[in-house]
């Protein structure tokens, strides 16, 4: 039995991971393992649970987490103490336990000036980290500091093996991982004088300054300090000329590496091995960045935009195309994240320093300002056969500065709004994975037989994941690592927790974490829209339908629709049966945003949705108003009227129809007899039982009755924020005043 704790708390039996509860019983767990080896009190246990208020049961409900603990390790696992419990296991049970022994045995093996084996052993300390440590993760003070602790100890393991790595490797190589540990660190000093040392043992001394001075200004700003000394001293010794030189235990000086035109730069992340499907856009892809359009112009640089929603697959599918172009862009192939800088000017400097580099610039020659790097940049890319990446490009500013000038060079470009405009390039637009390409991507890790055995619960996970590559790829990787499980193990693990949505996505990007990075970048005005629009499930969106959903006129909506679909967050689709467009969510978007929304918004929306279909046939239908005539529907309602009136939009109305089914089949499950005796609308001529006969025979035209209460897909449990009234209670009294509910404002 292994205890996992760097990194997510999992304990592992024979390499199988086992279950350990709930977030209460983690806790437990986690407590256990940061104390193992000695007796945890009872009382501290209880305030770890229960950090305010615990209950009067509080020692009967440890001592059942206890037992459901005992079956899962194993009865001896745990001791029981008079004052307490003890989790008794090996030393080397405990991952952390096993980290710390061995950092201790690397700075044994540094002072007796053996780097190599100092080197070895802490790359393999560090290497049994797999995120953040889980203590982190659990409230509680003793949680904290052993969380802090770690961190300590991982960055002291990380900064010796970089020194031990100094004293046996050639320094350039270590100079791109030193570069990132300083941005993640950016005021450790030990790490900056690594980086220092690296960089002028490469040739690059000039760079070495740069770090001080940056290292000294933000210790300036943000403490009112100046640098160690040793940072000192080795910045003198730079200045002076004498640092870097060989020594008996230090390796000499080595070249610096290879400029410009020695070798093809490639800044690109790697490529993933089971890359399936999108044969017909890769193809369009490579052939644009490598051919040019029918009409494109020798001096300009050929270009590709490919635009999706979030978790389409957009950096997977650029990355393919651009490590298959190595043999036709000869001088390299530069790559760009552009979520990962700001979108100011220090972001731009950044983004052009990184690309110099890229581009072989020698040391001392890249200048400071961000224009003056844009024009070398721009002098350097000239007369080279160069391809950019540009990945998550939010806006066209974000792509102006590194344009190459050269129609020898080719731009391939990721962004999810699909309004993004690059002179002369070819769009890619992503959708969902097409089925057969869904389920080749979900077993292209696993034997063959593993898809043989799975039987019908493939297309329900596959209906699950709604084609969505991050999530498909995601419950394959759940399967590859968990060989005892089958696809039935996998729906009933994603029907039964209510966070499900938490668990599809790749390492370190969850599909919750990428959907709410997309919900942030959009305006405020479009958020509630967008979440009134999950309300009805897969609900194709008309003008009128938005419009009913988010209380605006139909060409109102109509602006807010487009809106949210060049932001790639509805897709756009033409009916045959209909003849016309209409918008749609995509249902993992969907889950999301009604998993975000407070319930009692949701109910708002329905009883929104239900007003508006009953005013909509007391118009149709010629109810009069109370001074006369006749009120007219709205602009843009023509086919749903028509399902009243049997007009000329009757057989468009498709989409319209589908809408009332589901908010009379919403309204039944919520409201039961509520509908016919509590509510009333207009000036209360017309009783509601009326209109709703009449809602129900315009549901009926052209397809049947409207599903009854149960039988159409229910929704995902946070979809549901539960009945209006307790089942089997009487409805609410009719009001006196016969203003209805769905009067009110919503």
């Amino acid at each position: 039995m292994k205890f996992q704790v760097l990194g997510p708390l999992s304990v592992v039996d024979g390499g199988v991971p086992v279950i350990a509860g709930g977030p209460k019983q983690q806790a437990l767990l986690g407590l256990l393992i940061a104390r193992c080896g000695t007796v945890v009190p009872v009382p501290q246990i209880v305030d770890t649970l229960w950090q305010r208020s615990p209950p009067s049961t509080a020692q009967a409900q440890i001592h059942s987490r206890i037992s459901t603990l005992r079956r899962v390790l194993g009865t001896r696992a745990i001791v029981t103490h008079p004052s307490g419990y003890l989790l008794d296991v090996a030393p080397d049970a405990v991952d952390a336990h096993l980290f710390e022994a061995e950092v201790e045995s690397a700075l044994e093996w540094e002072a007796r000036g053996a780097f190599q084996k100092t080197a070895a052993v802490l790359r393999g300390a560090l290497g049994r980290w797999r995120g953040e440590c889980a203590f982190q993760m659990l409230d509680g003070e003793l949680f904290d500091r052993e969380a802090g602790r770690l961190a300590e100890l991982r960055l002291l393991a990380l900064e010796h093996c970089i020194g031990a790595d100094l004293e046996t490797r050639d320094a350039a190589e270590l100079v791109p991982e030193l570069v990132d540990l300083v941005a993640a660190h950016p005021t450790q000093e030990r790490l900056h004088r690594h980086l220092m040392v690296a960089l002028d043992r490469s040739g690059r001394r000039s760079d070495a300054f740069n770090v001080y001075w940056s290292l000294r200004r933000r210790l300036a700003d943000e403490f009112g300090a100046d640098p160690a000394e040793d940072i000192q001293q080795l910045y003198q010794s730079l200045l002076s000329g004498t640092a870097g030189d060989g020594g008996p235990d230090r390796p000499a000086r080595r070249p610096a590496p290879c400029r410009a035109g020695d070798a093809a730069a490639s800044q690109l992340p790697p490529d993933i091995p089971d890359f399936t499907g999108r044969t017909s856009e890769l193809r369009q892809i490579v052939a644009r960045l490598v051919n040019g359009g029918a009409a494109h112009a020798d001096t300009a640089p050929r270009a590709v935009v490919v635009t999706g929603m979030p978790g389409v697959g957009k950096s997977t599918l650029a990355l393919r195309a651009a490590h298959s172009l190595h043999e036709e862009f000869v001088d390299g192939r530069l790559y760009v994240d552009a979520a990962a800088y700001p979108r100011s000017e220090e972001g731009l400097r950044a983004v052009l320093g990184r690309l110099l580099r890229g581009l072989g610039a020698a040391e001392g020659t890249v200048p400071e300002s961000a224009g003056e790097r844009q024009d070398l940049y721009r002098s350097l890319v000239a007369s080279r056969s160069v391809l950019l990446v540009v990945d998550n490009v939010a806006g066209p500013e974000d792509l102006r500065a590194v344009i190459p000038p050269s129609g020898r060079c080719a731009v391939l470009v990721t962004a999810q709004a699909a309004t993004l405009t690059v002179e002369g390039a070819l769009r890619v637009p992503l959708g969902p994975l097409a089925p057969e390409e869904a389920r080749s991507l979900l077993f292209s890790g696993l034997p063959a037989r593993r898809d043989e055995e799975q039987g019908p619960r493939t297309e329900e996970v596959l209906a699950r994941c709604a084609g969505l590559p991050m999530a498909i790829r995601s419950v394959g990787t759940l399967l590859a690592s968990r060989p005892h499980w089958s696809m039935a193990h996998v729906t009933e693990a994603l029907s039964r927790e209510e966070s499900w949505l938490e668990r599809l996505g790749t390492p370190g990007r969850s599909i919750v974490s990428t959907f709410d990075g997309a919900l942030r970048d959009l305006p405020e005005d479009d958020r509630g829209p967008l979440s009134a629009l999950a309300v009805f499930g897969r609900t194709a969106l008309t003008p009128w339908i938005a419009g009913v959903l988010i209380g605006r006129p139909a060409t109102r909506a109509r602006e807010v629709l487009d809106r949210l679909a060049d932001r790639g967050l509805l897709a756009v689709r033409w009916s045959e049966r209909t003849h016309s467009w209409s918008y749609g969510l995509h249902e993992l978007l969907r889950v999301h945003l009604l998993a975000r929304m407070d319930p009692a918004e949701a109910v708002t929306i329905q009883l929104r949705a239900l007003r508006g279909w009953l005013e909509l046939a007391e118009r149709a239908t010629g109810a009069p108003r109370s001074g006369g005539g006749r009120t007219p529907p709205d602009a843009g309602a023509g086919p749903a009227a028509s399902l009243f009136t049997g007009g000329a939009g009757h057989g468009r109305a498709h989409q319209e129809r589908e809408f009332l089914r589901a908010v009379l089949g919403r309204a039944d499950e919520r409201f039961g007899p509520a509908v016919a005796s509590g509510l009333v609308i207009g000036d209360g001529r017309r009783e509601p039982g009326e209109l709703l006969a009449l809602l129900r025979t315009a549901a009926a035209r052209e397809g049947g009755a409207p599903a009854e209460a149960g039988t159409s897909r229910p929704p995902h449990p946070l979809a549901d924020p539960g009945p209006l009234c307790p089942a089997g209670s009487p409805p609410p009294p009719r009001p006196a005043s016969r203003l209805s509910l769905l009067r009110h404002p919503v």
